[in-house]
């Protein structure tokens, strides 16, 4: 069975995905946009947004299962310690998207997004 992720693990208020947007990074993919924003706890939250553009309920319930799925059982040996908010906006082609093609996608977004966080790094040492 699939373990569900935890609330504390879920991003729920309007007015935390409205953080995210405003003050995140934004990531674009071929299956979903991706706002990342840093957090002082650590906890690694997500949200999911899906639009009637993907099609029924159905359709779109299983891109957001699938992606709950990827973040649950993610990587996580390169984000110890670091806590963030991920907001996802699937878009249309997720749907039809091999799973493995989006696992690709969503690694390639927490990777840049590490990275991205090397470099504040190494502007506030050379600073």
């Amino acid at each position: 069975a699939m373990k569900a992720l935890k609330r504390t693990q879920c991003l729920l208020s309007r007015s935390q995905f409205r953080s995210v947007y405003e003050r995140g990074q934004k990531f674009s993919t071929p299956f979903f946009s991706a706002f990342v924003l840093r957090t002082d706890s650590e906890m690694q939250r997500l949200g999911i947004t899906t639009t009637r553009k993907i099609g029924g309920a159905v359709l779109r319930n299983r891109c957001r299962r699938r992606l709950r799925e990827l973040f649950r059982l993610r990587d996580q040996s390169f984000l110890v310690g670091v806590g963030f908010d991920l907001v996802l906006n699937v878009r249309s082609s997720a749907a039809s998207a091999d799973y493995k093609e989006v696992e690709t996608a969503f690694m390639q977004i927490l990777h840049r997004f590490r990275r991205s966080l090397d470099e504040v790094k190494d502007l506030e040492a050379t600073g």
